[in-house]
């Protein structure tokens, strides 16, 4: 085989591979909405990256729940805001309740 053969070979081979589709890797990279059971029956999108503790309280703000609520992530209670993540990241699993104070 000639040099000249050669070339026209790998050329050829490379002209049959496929290009990647643009719009399929742009799909992958945006991050995907993430639901909060806002209780009530209601559920809210919110984005991956967002704040979390500022998140909820404009959560509980637009529930009307009066300032006393519960954030629930991944199936257990958050106490304090300072023992939240920083940041909501995708594959959370968040709820926030209504927290009604007895006896006040």
């Amino acid at each position: 085989m000639t040099p000249d053969e050669v070339n026209e070979e790998v050329g050829n081979a490379e002209a049959d591979e496929p290009e990647p589709r643009a719009w399929a890797e742009e799909q992958r990279a945006q991050p995907q909405p993430i639901h909060v059971d806002a209780g009530r029956g209601q559920t809210v999108e919110v984005q991956a990256g967002a704040p979390f503790a500022e998140t909820m309280e404009r959560l509980a703000s637009d529930a009307h729940y009066g300032g006393f609520f519960r954030v629930f992530l991944n199936g257990s209670e958050v106490i304090n805001p300072e023992d939240a993540p920083q940041t909501i990241e995708q594959g959370m699993r968040i709820a926030i309740t209504s927290y009604d104070k007895v006896g006040k």
